[in-house]
């Protein structure tokens, strides 16, 4: 490989995201299995819903601040590393706990204390990945990282079958539980064996800079606020950016509310095992990884504005059809099918929408400002999707579940209506400028 195109090292990379496959599977577990817990307690699906949305407002307050410690952090494992060791053991200790609870309040603090510990790392966990791979592979690592992740959220699902082979549920989710909580420990230890954040090109370069100029280099970006941006958009003269962003802010309610409601679906509504029911997503997830990357091709001959429009009418269609089904034949191979149909769906909304995001950056200069406007509506969807698909679901009945969520993938198709632009438009210089600050992002 020559200078100018440094070699990628795919074991390393593939080693690094053990550090996101320990937080996905356990929140895939997470989001199968603790809304069980609290429909124990709680009657109300939008009250399951504020709490299963708990993590998301932790998240939303908790990341950015840990992100910006672990900037300024210098220790002889490196900056990102110390945070893993830290959260990682201390997540795993309350996520073997949730299933110990004894009352709503043990639950919520059980819940609480895991949310906290999970927040002091995911942060780190994604940018351990940029400090080892150079920008112009970060396109690949970040590929590599996704995939793990991936992964993780397919095992965490797969592993809520387990339940159901115990004699009793309470023990089949606690062994459940703490196999997970094993699993992330175990992560660690081959992570912190394998990677010496140390050795990473980026840690080092600040080092022997820090070294030059005798004092810590604190990085600080300036980008517009989030008033100032939405701002900006609201008075572009094409609307697409709005409309694009709307769009994603629908879907994401409708897919974060029927996640985080639907092990209870599967149980007050079709009838099957707890374990069975928080297997559900796994039909979604494992078609969803096998096509993810061929369908990000077909993207690129077809358009991204049309990828997404099949994607949400596969949800539409898909949604509708379960609601039907889960009234008058729920059976198990059936809604399989239904579900595995979401994963490709899923597949072709999500990795044309941040790109269309990007493409719509007037210059390279408000690609972060545009990246953090994608995932503000993402996140305040993840915060509020749960409680308005469950409070709709209160209002009309457990059964409605599917056809509530399929209420904002039609609100997200008739915004993808008014999104005009986000495919390729640009020079090959503008091209090579936007790439490079999507890198650096």
């Amino acid at each position: 490989m020559s200078e100018s195109t440094p070699k990628f090292n795919v074991k390393q990379t593939f080693l690094i995201g053990l550090a996101f496959l320990s937080s996905e599977i356990a929140w895939a577990l997470y989001n199968a299995q603790v809304p069980l817990l609290l429909d124990a307690y709680i009657p109300s699906l939008f009250m399951i819903g504020l709490l299963m949305a708990l993590d998301n407002i932790i998240g939303v307050i908790l990341q950015p601040i840990m992100g910006s410690i672990s900037d300024n952090t210098r220790t002889k494992f490196g900056r990102r590393m110390p945070f893993l060791l830290i959260g990682i053991p201390i997540g795993a200790l309350f996520f073997a706990l949730i299933p110990t609870e004894t009352s709503l309040v043990t639950l919520f603090l059980w819940m609480l204390f895991f949310g906290i510990s999970m927040g002091l790392y995911r942060a780190q966990a994604v940018s351990i990945m940029p400090d080892f791979v150079k920008p112009v592979n970060r396109s690949k690592g970040n590929g590599i990282i996704n995939l793990m992740g991936g992964l993780g959220v397919t095992l965490g699902y797969g592993l809520s079958y387990l339940i159901d082979l115990f004699s009793s549920v309470r023990i089949g989710r606690q062994v459940t539980f703490i196999i997970v909580s094993i699993i992330m420990v175990a992560a660690l230890g081959v992570l912190f064996w394998k990677i010496k954040e140390k050795d990473a090109y980026s840690y080092q370069e600040l080092l022997e800079l820090e070294e030059k100029e005798g004092k810590k280099v604190k990085e600080e970006k300036k980008t517009p606020g989030l008033i100032e941006s939405i701002k900006d958009i609201l008075a572009e003269e094409d609307k697409s950016t709005l409309f694009i962003l709307l769009a994603i802010f629908f879907w994401f309610i409708g897919y974060q509310g029927i996640v985080a409601l639907v092990s209870i679906y599967g149980v007050n509504v079709l009838g099957y095992a707890e374990g069975l029911a928080g297997f559900l997503p796994f039909f979604v997830s494992v078609p969803l990884i096998i096509t993810i990357y061929p369908l990000s091709i077909v993207a690129t001959k077809i358009g991204r504005r049309k990828a997404i429009k099949i994607g949400i009418l596969i949800w539409i269609s898909m949604l509708v059809i379960g609601f039907f089904l889960g009234l008058t034949q729920p059976n198990l191979a059936i809604m399989a099918i239904i579900l595995a149909f979401l994963g490709p769906g899923w597949a072709l909304i999500n990795v044309n929408s941040i790109v269309i995001v990007w493409e719509l950056a007037p210059s390279e200069r408000k690609i972060g400002t545009y990246t953090g406007l994608y995932y503000f509506f993402s996140f305040l969807a993840a915060i509020l999707g749960p409680m308005i698909v469950g409070g709709l679901t209160d209002l009309f009945s457990p059964p409605s579940l599917l056809l509530n969520g399929a209420i904002f993938f039609i609100l997200a198709f008739i915004m993808m209506l008014f999104v005009k632009r986000g495919e390729v438009e640009l020079t090959e210089e503008e091209k090579l400028a936007k790439q490079k600050a999507i890198q650096e992002l």
